[in-house]
């Protein structure tokens, strides 16, 4: 009697999750065991619910959208014990069941379908080892039952899938760059959709001085978390990506033949362009894409006619630039940074912006430009590493003395000190860069006999500004 009273309440609490004409034949039954294991799927008890759930999944499935909402959490719980108690055929069981359990939601509660297909690819791929054709079949199917809007760590595993299969030889060399293409397009459509959600918040408490109300508060932490997340799995993706992307192998998909059959199709000559000029990292610290490809440039040239972008100006620059006519790599860089939305590309593209400054001898504007990239990616020790470089090529053009015509130096080192701190990656070469530049410092005479001590800070004028701490 009273496990039936407390039914009733849970019942009327449950309001419109509950369907009272789908109860089974055995409706008390099922009600009780539905408050039962509802009550400890709430506290995260989900090993203890899953006896109750599990009469409730086979009695009367229909009777609430719980029994989907955390079916999947109670079935990996069983999962989890199975695999700790090295039970394979009961963690086998639970593992079809799990997937049963997604296919069931959509036959009893359909509306929620793209998420359904999304959380079900994801849980092949944790569970599923080995069956790596498998998932990425659902995660295709979920990105065309869903679209481009999809979680960082779908778009991830994703293209893990894609990886894995070509490193197994059951996907071609074409497939795992499709992939790649596909998932790079879905992360750049979500992180311009944040970028302008952060932009208009930004604008509005910075710009226009209005002070966000809690709502927006939870918007942008909510936006700058998110776009952390794509980030991060873009900048591993990256890294998956680039012991394949040989040049070799690129130049085997993009050559004459092919851009010949797809010289007028903007989705083939952008992803194209975007493989070409995708930067990797060396172990000397410096940047590297295949853009000797002869293709290339005929590749540029036909998207940036079809289609001006951030991407075909980007590769319009690097056509100016190689063939050093600065002054149309400035305008299409420009160009660039004024249709990009993402901040971590323009930021790269301020770097690019800087250089060709710098190689014009242009040390103020190299400097704002090298600014602007640091603070659209705070994350970039490559911005801090130019600073460095553009400080050091001021080396004789502040001050009145040796002293502190060589100053700009200690500038350049604490540039450089501060590149490694963000970004490991860079210690080789500024160490590298450290040690040319501690050679051309004042010596210890010239310093004192200029009135100056150790230990003493010093603002270096013009351009420049920057107070630094005098060292021998």
């Amino acid at each position: 009697m009273k496990a039936t009273l407390y039914t009733l309440v849970f019942v009327f609490g449950l309001g419109g999750l509950l369907k009272a004409q789908d109860y089974g034949e055995d409706s008390i039954s099922c009600r009780e065991n539905l408050y039962i294991y509802y009550e400890l799927a709430k506290k995260k008890q989900y090993v203890e619910a899953y006896e109750s759930w599990q009469k409730v999944y086979d009695m009367c499935p229909a009777s609430s959208k719980n029994n989907f909402i955390y079916g999947p959490y109670i079935v990996k719980a069983k999962i989890k014990e199975a695999q700790k108690a090295k039970d394979t055929a009961a963690e086998s069981k639970f593992k079809n069941l799990l997937v049963e359990v997604y296919d069931k939601r959509n036959e009893y509660y359909p509306g929620r379908e793209a998420d359904v297909a999304a959380r079900k690819a994801l849980d092949v791929f944790q569970y599923f080892k080995g069956e790596n054709k498998k998932a990425y079949d659902l995660f295709v199917k979920a990105l065309e039952i869903g679209g481009q809007e999809q979680s960082a760590a779908f778009y991830n595993y994703y293209f893990v899938t894609a990886a894995r299969l070509f490193n197994e030889k059951e996907f071609s060399i074409e497939e795992v760059f499709n992939a790649y293409n596909v998932v790079n397009e879905g992360i750049e459509v979500n992180n311009n959709a944040l970028n302008v959600t952060i932009a208009e918040l930004v604008i509005k408490r910075d710009t226009n001085g209005i002070a966000l109300d809690d709502k927006e508060l939870k918007s942008l932490a909510k936006a700058e978390r998110e776009l952390d997340r794509y980030t991060k799995v873009e900048s591993n993706i990256g890294k998956i990506l680039g012991p394949i992307a040989t040049c070799e192998k690129l130049t085997l998909i993009y050559n004459e033949e092919s851009f010949a059959a797809n010289s007028s199709d903007t989705l083939w000559l952008k992803r194209a362009a975007k493989m070409l000029t995708k930067e990797r990292r060396n172990e000397e610290g410096e940047y590297e894409d295949c853009t000797d490809n002869p293709i290339f440039f005929n590749i540029s040239e036909a998207l940036y006619r079809l289609e001006p972008s951030a991407p075909a100006a980007r590769a319009m620059f690097i056509m100016a630039y190689r063939g050093n006519d600065y002054s149309k790599a400035t305008q299409y860089i420009k160009e660039a940074i004024s249709y990009e939305l993402d901040p971590i590309k323009r930021s790269n593209d301020y770097i690019k912006l800087s250089q060709v400054y710098l190689k014009l001898g242009s040390l103020a504007s190299a400097k704002r430009a090298a600014i602007n990239a640091a603070n659209a990616n705070k994350g970039s020790g490559d911005a801090y590493v130019l600073l460095a470089q553009i400080y050091a090529a001021a080396d004789g053009t502040c001050g009145a003395n040796v002293f502190e015509k060589k100053a700009v130096y200690w500038a350049a080192i604490d540039k450089l000190n501060y590149a490694k701190s963000v970004d490991p990656g860079l210690a080789s070469k500024a160490n590298r860069l450290i040690a040319a530049y501690k050679k051309q410092l004042p010596n210890k005479s010239v310093i004192f006999q200029l009135g100056h001590v150790e230990g003493e800070k010093y603002t270096i004028g013009c351009w420049i500004n920057e107070t630094v701490t005098v060292a021998y």
